[in-house]
């Protein structure tokens, strides 16, 4: 946690649409050992995608089918920072493990705003307890919800107990009012609140110096402000950190050169649209 936010580096989530989710091992340690580093809480690998489904990619979009793979990967170099997976539950899923197995701390469970099935999300939840991992709800297309629609969420996370709910503007349709009155819905109810926000229409920046300035409590960011599946970016991580006070160093230019050398290295292996 820097200056209470809680930062989410989701690089190799979101970047991984650009290269298929496939990333050298030394890239890999290397952004982990940045993050470490520099503060930065969570590291998040990509997703729990079931690879009969959707076959063809890089080692982190089964994150429980190629367990073994990414263990290998962290066994030496995991330290504070924890290391999150996203779950699509919209999307066929490979099982899970149980946390002890694994070097994943936290799933981020991801359910469409106006897809979302509590009775879905209730198995999904007690099963990752039984497991024992860390659990977010992230909200997907939440710019289209209303504030009544918010407040079911948040009452529904606070029953189940999960650590936070998090609201990710997929299609750059949030505004400033609603970022704010987002956040003080959780707030009010004592739920913490994180944000998502993409950049389509080049308002990133703006709304994450809302979000900081109304108490927001987790931010997504990713190197270059790179990623997603329309190639839409993110806040960068540069931004955020000098918001922070917070100098990336020579260490954080060495990242960003050698992401853009693995999306030149597997650009053929690209699921973005």
């Amino acid at each position: 946690m820097i200056k209470n936010c809680t930062i989410f580096d989701c690089t190799l989530r979101e970047v991984g649409y650009q290269t298929g989710w496939y990333f050298d091992v030394e890239f890999t340690r290397g952004l982990y050992q940045f993050a470490q580093g520099k503060g930065i809480d969570y590291v998040e690998l990509g997703f729990f995608h079931n690879e009969e489904a959707d076959p063809g990619k890089g080692d982190f979009r089964y994150c429980s089918m190629r367990n073994d793979k990414i263990v290998e990967v962290f066994k030496n170099t995991k330290n504070v920072t924890k290391i999150s997976v996203m779950r699509d539950v919209q999307r066929p899923l490979s099982n899970l493990l149980p946390q002890k197995e694994t070097v994943i701390d936290t799933i981020r469970i991801l359910t469409r705003s106006h897809e979302t099935d509590f009775a879905v999300l209730d198995k999904h939840i007690d099963e990752m307890f039984t497991l024992g991992y860390e659990i977010f709800i992230n909200f997907t297309s939440a710019g289209y919800n209303s504030i009544e629609m918010n407040k079911r969420f948040v009452d529904y996370a606070i029953e189940k107990g999960v650590t936070a709910v998090e609201f990710a503007d997929t299609e750059s349709v949030m505004t400033v009012d609603y970022v704010i009155n987002t956040i003080k819905t959780c707030h009010d109810a004592g739920l913490k609140c994180g944000v998502h926000l993409h950049d389509k229409n080049g308002t990133a920046d703006m709304l994450a110096d809302t979000a900081l300035e109304h108490g927001a409590d987790y931010m997504d960011v990713t190197h270059l402000g790179l990623g997603g599946k329309w190639r839409d970016g993110n806040v960068t991580m540069e931004y955020l950190l000098r918001k922070l006070n917070v100098n990336g160093g020579y260490e954080s230019t060495v990242i960003k050169n050698k992401l853009i050398e693995q999306l030149i290295k597997y650009k053929e292996f690209s699921a973005a649209e």
